[in-house]
């Protein structure tokens, strides 16, 4: 080669390396990821493509110290990408307790509308694209909770509750009102409103609490499922009905026990879809999807190994329906992690996944012309941002970047992980390292327990909160780990990745195998090398608080431990939750099974604790009542054992106030470095 030519490529190549060095070194380093920081994140809590397809309206929360609240603002932007744009400053988006805006589009793509606030009451509200002032659709009495535009743009649907009796206004006001056991809540109602000045007319009766609908595409009906009552259990008695919008009778589409709810209308005005449980009613039920003729007839269920559907929209050909789910088909083994959308053929029930990778997809919806598909995403170790699929050739995009911080954050890393439990059964979990870690060097490590017992986790920056405002989690587990902790978060069975006979493993048996699977995983990575066996936390909220208070009084491996929301005695969720039928699935009730509620209590074995315990409840948790963080509390303090109890005013099963669950975090934090040194 000539050597002119090569003096140049040599010159060259040294100019590009000391160029890029310098570009590097200007770079600055990416910096720990601090509790501050969870309490930076913004989350997306809704999503909705308009139905010309041009553009997507999204909802973002973010939490505000300040005014002790999640701030929700709306944004549209282009479906290509782009700029997004701040509409509806003026309307204060629902957020109590947190965001819940109920996205919809006007027919015409003109207009977003959403749920807020009007006085102390939820309203829609009319949020035009031109700029123009914003307006309330609708003056509901007692609030809107739920809305639909009609097809033709003429009329709003929209759920709201009966007022109370005159009796009933005049009873407080001389206060004799008294609160009796078991009284029928206010009917929750489906309502129509045209929009030219027409007072409201409600449709249906007041026997029927409606939790979902959907209109006819000819704007004439409405399809919408309803139970016979209020309550915790009560979803596991709805059933379908469908009612002309201009009068009429309800008539009964779906007539069966369990859950048949969520109604859609595909858009050739053929079928409905719904969820179901086809027929069962306990808590460990799979929530399938199903098809039905929107006459009525024979359900079809596209049961999908057991999946576990949350949201869907129709393909409009009606041909087929978008979905995401837990478990089932796409949601087994490695994959347990993921919720990706899935089309499903209504046809033959043939499911493809849609949405490749590590991903976790919340809030599909489509263009009218089937091309675009929109959905909320959160791949790998972030909080969620916007995408647009072309649905023809699968290839999807990125359309916002909501936190940009994390790009100048250092971040753990994020796995999957499996190991054999005592029984031989396969058992997944996610792995969380600090940031450079490598292997070789023992880590510090705090277990993660999930609730349910039939949740999980999957991937994300706040993995078991990844379809909410995500500060409900209790423990900062990035800044956990930014400081030096690995975490495991285990899927144990009787919860979700097993399918329906994976959850029924522990019917009667919490604490046996579901304990023996996370001991087993804590000594897989022991025996990697990877967990110091001297340096061991374990934590969880609701069924995870359950499970850590059954840790601590099973063996004295660990060196701290946090429940938060925790059962100790399980006859109190049976007499005194809201949910109390939930035991009644898994226990029986106290009286027919009571040996087994005991020998199942953590309340039962508290002697046996030796692990510092920090305790922490809502005192208005209605789910998992304060009564037993109490026993368990006074128990170990008589027992002259180490524990600490935190009581959170206001509070619920989880906490919503910013402070409130920053504060939760801190002390998370602090308890664990202060008993584990991380070195």
């Amino acid at each position: 080669m000539n050597t002119r030519i090569i003096s140049v490529l040599v010159s060259w190549m040294v100019l590009a390396f000391s160029s890029g060095a310098r570009i590097a070194a200007q770079r600055p380093s990416p910096q720990p990821f601090t509790l501050d920081d969870e309490m930076k994140m913004r989350a997306i809590v809704d999503v909705r493509i308009s139905p010309d397809g041009d553009r997507v309206a999204y909802v973002l929360s973010t939490p505000s110290l300040a005014k002790n609240e999640h701030e929700a603002a709306l944004f549209v932007v282009a479906s290509r990408g782009g700029t997004p744009a701040r509409l509806g400053d003026a309307v204060h988006i629902f957020n109590t307790p947190v965001p819940r805006p109920q996205l919809r589009w006007s027919p015409d793509s003109s207009t977003v509308s959403l749920v807020g606030l009007a006085g102390d009451r939820p309203q829609v509200f009319a949020i035009p694209l031109s700029g123009a002032a914003p307006r309330a659709l609708t003056a509901a009495p007692e609030g809107v909770f739920a809305h639909e535009w009609s097809p033709d743009g003429k009329a709003l649907a929209y759920l709201t509750r009966d007022g109370m009796t005159p009796d009933e206004a005049r009873r407080r006001q001389d206060k004799s009102f008294v609160i009796r056991a078991d009284a029928p809540d206010p009917a929750t109602r489906l309502v129509v409103q045209t929009l030219d000045g027409t007072a409201p007319r409600v449709l249906t009766p007041a026997a029927h609490y409606v939790d979902g609908f959907s209109w006819s595409p000819d704007s004439r009906e409405l399809a919408y499922s309803a139970a016979p009552r209020s309550g915790f259990s009560a979803p596991y008695e709805t059933r379908l009905y469908k009612i002309a919008v201009d009068a009429g009778t309800p008539r009964l589409i779906v007539d069966r026990t369990g859950i048949n709810n969520g109604p859609r209308y595909s858009p050739d005005g053929q079928w409905l879809a719904f969820t179901t449980t086809n027929g069962k009613t306990d808590i460990m039920a799979s929530r399938s999807l199903a098809v039905v003729r929107a006459r009525g007839g024979p359900v079809r269920t596209l049961v999908m190994d057991d999946a576990w559907v949350n949201e869907y929209t129709w393909a409009r050909d009606s041909k087929a329906i978008y979905f995401e789910a837990n478990d089932g088909t796409f949601g087994r083994g490695e994959h347990m992690f993921d919720q990706p959308i899935a089309r499903v053929s209504v046809n033959d029930g043939h499911a493809e996944r849609v949405v490749p990778g590590q991903t976790v997809d919340y809030a599909p919806s489509i263009s009218n012309d089937g091309r675009r598909l929109s959905y909320k995403a959160a791949e790998g170790r972030t909080v969620g941002d916007v995408f647009v699929m072309d649905t023809a050739t699968k290839r999807a995009t990125k359309i916002t970047d909501v936190n940009p911080e994390l790009h100048d954050r250092a971040l753990g890393d994020l796995k999957p992980i499996s190991w054999r439990s005592f029984d031989g059964m396969q058992i997944w979990g996610l792995l969380l390292t600090p940031p450079g870690w490598t292997a070789g060097h023992l880590l510090p490590l705090l277990v993660y327990i999930h609730g349910g017992p039939g949740g999980g986790v999957t991937y994300g920056l706040f993995p078991q909160f990844m379809h909410f405002v995500p500060q409900v989690d209790p423990y900062p587990t990035e800044a956990m780990t930014s400081a030096g902790f690995a975490v495991l978060f285990p899927m144990p069975r009787g919860g979700a990745g097993y399918g329906e006979a994976g959850q029924r493993m522990i019917v009667n048996a919490w604490g046996e195998a579901d304990y023996k699977d996370i001991m087993a995983g804590v000594d897989h990575l022991m025996a990697q090398g990877i967990a110091d066996p001297q340096r061991l936390g374990v934590m969880g909220a609701s069924y995870g608080g359950y499970m850590t208070n059954w840790i601590v009084t099973q063996t004295g491996r660990f060196k701290a431990a946090s429940a938060g929301a925790s059962l100790t005695d399980l006859s109190d969720e049976y007499y005194l939750s809201e949910g109390g039928q939930f035991m009644v699935d898994y226990f029986k009730r106290p009286w027919e099974n009571h040996e087994s509620y005991v020998a199942h209590s953590p309340l039962t074995f508290v002697q046996r604790v030796t692990t510092p315990l920090l305790i922490q409840h809502g005192e208005r948790d209605a789910r998992v009542p304060i009564s037993g963080a109490w026993k368990f509390y006074r128990a170990l303090k008589a027992l002259g054992k180490t524990v600490e109890f935190d009581i959170y005013p206001r509070g619920g099963h989880v906490l919503y106030e910013p402070m409130l669950q920053r504060e939760q975090m801190r002390r998370n934090f602090e308890w664990f470095t202060r008993w584990i040194p991380v070195r």
